[in-house]
């Protein structure tokens, strides 16, 4: 068990937050970016036992292919965890564990064989036989190879000759001996200790990151929990790897950083390009890249810090709360080593010296996307706002309006979760081509709450760019929305308590992980989902109960991100069933009267002539009434009789093959 380097503490940017009992305060897009709440948080870099979520079996948009009662996936950005192979395969990694038995924690595994998944969605046991922790998961010619620590003196590295079957070969890798010198004992201790990896695979040559023992005072080369690269090759006639000696990622020295942080970093390989980004807080962002299959590599600071080089707690008091790195990144390069680098933004304050704790602003809104025919940023303290950087020219994703409103809804007294993220973070990158294509969780808005925190639901999204990222698709997808949520429009006439079941069904979706390829068209993503908000933890190993988090996985044609689940087709109704209509055939419903008692008609526009069904739902998403219709191109009138529904809201919905519309009915 890694102890804690620092603890966090969310400072309230904006004061005096209005009574628990109001039920929401409306905030404009510009200023909801500067909002954070006092709330506790974990410290990218930390290890503990997580406390188990509750779930269901089939809930979700994907299929459920695994669960885990430890449902912490990452510190902060995710490794490699989802292969897609050319035969329309796939191979999965996640942290798991058995129920109330934290000890079993280890790597869980999935294989989709073309036809179905080989392992039981339940199934929460472990590939390896001693407690492990933060897979990475990598294709190995016509096999596979997955890395993990063991949290107490090396990695597990795990390899089998054929993927999805046979017996997986196991042997440990030990790190460089990081030292702990007591001065007043006069004695010296080592650990060998490796966590936190991450691994990227170019033909038979492995390239693997991770950081040396993070207890504190352990030094290698000078610096604590210091991140190092080792490269690896592996020989398949006798399944062995031959590991090089490590090297600190970006040759830094202790001046220029004194600590890194566990998954404030991201690997990638494209045949003899390695590049490494670091996007730790508390540094400069920058990248590590290679043209050489990491035999040699040269450094590209991508942002200059406005924090001081070699920031130590005890000594660098940080009082103007400048804009930083969140510490959850990724990377991925073009078949000609361009590099296409995202990574989330807070702000970060450290007004008190040597008491093991700093803040940071989980409200903050963007995610900031770069590539290498941009300019580096030198950081002042509001260089890294969003606004600043739009304006210069930068492109950064920011908190989407969820209900088309321009503004974006946070409950009085809503907490945010406890990832030590900003509101929209944790990215994914893919390359293909001129194709980019990106994936992240995003803080929903109000009334997307956890109500038995009152903090708020994450949900993950993707975009995609046809120009190597110079513009960006305008629809995005709302990755993990589930349909039988059934998306209201207008949230403020309504109690939290209204939608308690219904919001619950989409829940929170944390830990994406793309695969680092398109294949055969496709992008295979997989996430984690529960019902509860954030992850509560417990130290001290203690044992947990509970039903497991689900981990779901889905195959989505590359070039329907952005397009599939539009944000504005959710909030719009036009994703009431299983598949999101893009063409949308039907225009201009309304409903007369409304609220209505007996009969109500409905007026619509049609494109065209077509076969309908007019539905009509409750909240709870359940159909009360079905009728099939006809409507014809141009203006339609449609009486329905609702006399025999009790007074209440509804929704109703008319659907053709090329279009769908929906409306909110009140009956009195």
């Amino acid at each position: 068990m890694k102890k804690l380097l620092l603890s966090i503490i969310a400072l309230c940017l904006v004061g005096g937050l209005m009574a628990q009992n109001a039920p929401m305060q409306k905030i404009s897009k510009k200023d909801a970016a500067k909002i954070a709440v006092t709330h506790p948080q974990i410290l990218k870099g930390t290890e503990y036992t997580a406390v188990p979520r509750n779930t269901t079996s089939m809930l979700g948009n994907g299929n459920f292919v695994g669960g885990t009662y430890y449902d912490l996936q990452t510190n902060g950005s995710m490794a490699p965890r989802t292969v897609a192979y050319p035969d329309g395969t796939f191979s999965i990694v996640w942290t798991t564990s058995e129920e109330g038995a934290p000890t079993t924690r280890g790597t869980g595994y999935n294989y989709f064989n073309g036809t179905s998944w080989i392992n039981s969605p339940t199934n929460t046991s472990k590939i390896e036989n001693v407690r492990t922790g933060w897979p990475t998961l990598a294709a190995l010619g016509n096999g596979e190879i997955f890395a993990s620590h063991n949290g107490s003196d090396a990695l597990v590295i795990g390899v089998r000759p054929q993927k999805g079957t046979g017996d997986w070969i196991m042997t440990n890798l030990y790190g460089p001996a990081a030292t702990l010198v007591d001065s007043t004992n006069n004695t010296t201790s080592t650990s060998t200790c490796l966590l936190w990896p991450q691994m990227a695979v170019n033909g038979n040559t492995i390239h693997l990151i991770a950081c040396t023992e993070s207890d504190a005072g352990y030094l290698y080369q000078g610096i604590q929990t210091c991140l190092v690269y080792i490269r690896g090759t592996f020989g398949g006639t006798d399944n062995t790897i031959s590991w090089e000696a490590p090297r600190v990622v970006g040759n830094v020295t202790p001046a220029q950083i004194g600590q890194f942080s566990g998954d404030s970093y991201s690997i990638t390989a494209n045949g003899d390009y390695v590049a490494i980004l670091v996007a730790d807080s508390w540094n400069d962002v920058f990248m590590w890249k290679s043209s050489d299959n990491g035999v040699t590599f040269t450094k590209t600071t991508i942002v200059d810090s406005p924090i001081p080089d070699g920031y130590n707690e005890a000594t660098t008091e940080i009082l103007d709360t400048p804009y930083v790195a969140d510490g959850a990144c990724a990377i991925a390069l073009t078949a000609t080593g361009n590099a296409h680098v995202a990574f989330g933004l807070t702000r970060v304050l450290n007004d008190a010296l040597g008491d093991g704790s700093y803040s940071y602003f989980p409200g903050v809104d963007g995610l900031l996307y770069w590539n290498e025919s941009m300019p580096a940023i030198t950081a002042t303290r509001n260089t890294l706002d969003p606004d600043s950087l739009i304006l210069a020219g930068y492109t950064v994703f920011v908190k989407e309006d969820m209900d088309g409103d321009d503004t974006v809804w946070f409950m009085d007294g809503g907490n945010w979760p406890k990832y030590g993220l900003g509101s929209i973070s944790m990215p994914q990158l893919l390359v293909d081509g001129n194709n980019v294509y990106i994936v992240y969780t995003q803080t929903l808005d109000y009334p997307f709450v956890d109500i038995n925190s009152s903090s708020y639901y994450r949900g993950v999204f993707g975009k995609k760019s046809l120009d190597g990222g110079t513009t960006w698709s305008t629809g995005t997808s709302w990755l993990s929305y589930n349909k039988d949520c059934f998306y209201i429009d207008n949230w403020t006439d309504y109690t939290m308590q209204t939608y308690q079941d219904m919001l619950w069904v989409d829940g929170e979706n944390m830990f994406p992980s793309i695969t680092p390829k398109v294949v055969n068209g496709k992008i295979g993503m997989t996430w984690q989902w529960d019902y509860f908000a954030g992850c509560e933890i417990k130290e001290n190993n203690v044992s947990v109960a509970g039903q497991p988090s689900s981990i779901y996985f889905m195959q989505l044609d590359a070039n329907d991100l952005g397009v599939y689940n539009a944000i504005t087709d959710v909030y719009n109704g036009l994703c009431i069933d299983s598949t999101s209509i893009v063409d949308n055939t039907l225009t201009d419903m309304a409903l007369y009267p409304n609220p209505a008692n007996n009969k109500v008609t409905v007026a619509l526009s049609s494109m065209e002539a077509a076969n309908a069904t007019l539905s009509i739902y409750n909240l709870m998403g359940q159909c009360v009434y079905a009728e099939p219709i006809n409507v014809m191109e141009g203006n339609n009138f449609i009486s329905v009789n609702i006399s025999n529904l009790n007074a209440g809201v509804y929704v109703v919905n008319v659907k053709t093959a090329q279009g769908t519309s929906t409306q909110k009915l009140i009956v009195k």
